[in-house]
């Protein structure tokens, strides 16, 4: 349960940072990541109703978290190699 509670701060975390992107597609990317976490959590709260996943729904969580990390990061990249218009 500490796991949960835990995987769920740590998104709204991540999930602030989702607003700094600029690039669209990645925006809509970082947003799908941030849906499939909320599902992966759902199903782990079902796990007292005879889910058992494993470990491998938190591992998912994981990987997905380090997706909206790598889609920042992308984001930034982009932002600092784009070619600015002459002036």
């Amino acid at each position: 349960m500490k796991q949960i509670v835990l995987t769920g701060v740590l998104s709204l975390l991540v999930a602030t940072a989702a607003y700094a992107l600029t690039h669209p597609d990645l925006k809509d990317a970082f947003s799908l990541a941030e849906q499939a976490i909320k599902k992966v959590e759902d199903a782990q709260r079902t796990e007292a109703k005879g889910a058992d996943f494993g470990g491998h729904a938190n591992k998912a969580i994981t990987l997905f978290q380090q997706a909206q990390k790598e889609l920042n990061e992308a984001d930034k990249y982009n932002d600092s190699h784009q070619k600015k218009p002459k002036q």
